[in-house]
């Protein structure tokens, strides 16, 4: 095979492997934007949905989240809110991925993914009362 055309494929997948990447990274911050943002308004109906562990959401957490570890949330899904916004965050982008497409193949709209909690810089619960 002609080293040009294997140069060029390998360059193009290069490129395209960029671009993909940016638009994730982009996807992400515009999502922790509006996830702020929803959580400072404080005038529209949302869910933020935490699909860690229960020992871990007990620590810290989302301010306003519900619990629904990963695990059990095909059992417990909340059908009163099928149409309402949902950001569903996790211990990593994986889970919270995984939780987001399993809300969305079961009809539930508006559902976002939001990502790993580490990423979250905004306003947190915690156990313990201040």
């Amino acid at each position: 095979m002609n080293p040009l055309i294997i140069t060029a494929a390998s360059s193009i997948l290069a490129t395209v492997s960029v671009m993909l990447l940016i638009r994730r990274i982009r996807h992400r911050m515009r999502t922790r934007f509006r996830l702020a943002e929803l959580i400072e308004q404080n005038q529209y109906e949302y869910m933020i949905l935490d699909v860690r562990t229960a020992a871990d959401f007990a620590v810290s957490r989302i301010a306003g989240a519900l619990n629904l570890p990963a695990g059990s949330i095909a059992e417990n899904l909340p059908t009163e809110k099928m149409f309402e916004p949902i950001y569903v965050y996790g211990s990593t982008w994986r889970q919270a991925r995984k939780a987001a497409r399993l809300l969305d193949a079961t009809g539930y709209f508006n559902v976002t993914c939001y990502g790993a909690y580490r990423g979250w810089k905004g306003p947190r619960d915690t156990g313990h009362e201040d």
